[in-house]
């Protein structure tokens, strides 16, 4: 069974209602989607981030993979990965493209075997994953009543935790903010805060202590990224755990980070870390070293299956006699904010007392709208072949 054809296609979607984070407002949602087909007619899905340019990159990178067996899925990746080593293949389109191809083989070996992604994986250890609400981005010039109607929303629809933004505003303004949204939601229910790079170590200091008061699980991307000095400063001092490492790819970007425990949870996304297997293995290596990890999730229903198959086979990190969501497991972002591609591209997932089953049909366990496709398409797809 060998790999016959892939096609890249970059999606793009307006929204009806823009909404904003620390570092920009947006009007439209994207998403890069793969699709992979075998000489015996296997279809496999993967999808990852970047722009329409990010396309040629990403199907010069997937050539490689055409005429290589399809169930040779770690032979495929460290191909890539060894082709791509001296090009930096932490970035930009390497690790997109070694995501999404690894998604889609992952995919293939399911569909071929007649059985869930979770299950070639080794076998699930969980039948559904906890999930909390990603939503709550800055709306209608910073307005808090939409706000805190939304944060209500989730709390009455079952959700046991939720996420916010922070960093637009002054921090006496964000702060109040977060106090606001703790009232409406009260006390039970787990709130996060996410400030995607927006301050420096002495900055994001001040606010961790003026909000430490607020009951938050942790405080996400205080810093740059990459800035492990920062980072490392602020996780040392700040009264709120700290979680970062949405953009790192493979096991070689978390590694030192892992090892100096820069961060207190890593947030590794299957778009770009490098794929289901990666993801696995980043997971394996933070429950050693005592590290919880709470994947990104911001796609479709694609990466979003994905990664449910990912954390079925993610082991608790300390071991008791039971398994509590944010304490010893593990829980995946459930983004909630408007994106008309995952609306429409496969199934919708929903929760239920902020849990979602983990797919049980062969492959990833779902079916792409292609129709879809070619109506968010914009341009001309990226066709490979031999």
């Amino acid at each position: 069974m060998k790999i016959d054809r892939i096609e890249i296609r970059y999606l793009q979607a307006s929204l009806d209602r823009p909404f904003g984070w620390s570092q920009q407002w947006i009007g439209a949602r994207s998403i890069i989607v793969m699709k992979v087909t075998t000489d015996n007619g296997v279809v496999g899905w993967g999808e990852t981030y970047g722009s329409g340019d990010s396309v040629p990159g990403i199907a010069a990178v997937a050539k490689m993979a055409i005429g290589e067996d399809a169930a040779g899925i770690s032979k495929i990746w460290h191909k890539l990965q060894r082709a791509t080593y001296q090009s930096h293949v932490f970035a930009s389109a390497p690790a997109l493209a070694m995501s999404a191809i690894d998604t889609a083989l992952h995919d293939i070996a399911g569909k071929s075997a007649g059985r869930p992604v979770s299950e070639v994986l080794g076998g699930r250890l969980r039948d559904s994953v906890p999930v909390y609400a990603t939503g709550l981005y800055y709306v209608d010039d910073y307005a808090l009543a939409p706000h805190l109607e939304e944060a209500t929303g989730y709390a009455e629809q079952g959700f046991t935790g939720m996420k916010m933004k922070v960093g637009a505003l002054p921090l006496r303004d964000d702060a109040a903010r977060i106090r606001a949204t703790r009232e409406a939601i009260g006390p039970d229910i787990r709130l996060m805060f996410d400030a995607n790079e927006s301050y420096d170590a002495a900055t994001a200091l001040s606010f961790a202590h003026m909000v430490a008061d607020q009951d938050l699980s942790w405080f996400e991307e205080p810093c740059a990224s990459r800035d492990d000095a920062a980072n490392k400063m602020v996780q040392e001092r700040s009264p709120i755990p700290i979680a970062g490492g949405e953009s790192l790819a493979t096991r070689w970007e978390f590694a030192p980070r892992l090892a100096t425990r820069v961060f207190d949870i890593i947030q590794p996304d299957v778009c770009s870390v490098g794929g289901i297997a990666e993801m696995h293995r980043v997971g394996v290596m933070a429950q050693a070293h005592g590290v919880k990890i709470n994947p990104h999730y911001w796609g479709t229903g694609i990466s979003l299956a994905a990664a449910l198959h990912a954390m079925a086979v993610q082991p608790i990190n300390q071991i008791g006699q039971t398994d509590l969501p944010y304490q010893n497991e593990s829980v995946l972002e459930f983004d909630q904010t408007p994106h008309p591609i995952r609306e429409k591209l496969t199934q919708p997932f929903a929760q239920s007392e902020s849990r979602v089953p983990v797919p049980t049909q062969s492959g990833l366990g779902i079916e792409v709208d292609e129709s879809t496709v070619e109506r968010f398409a914009v341009g001309e797809p990226a066709i490979v072949t031999a």
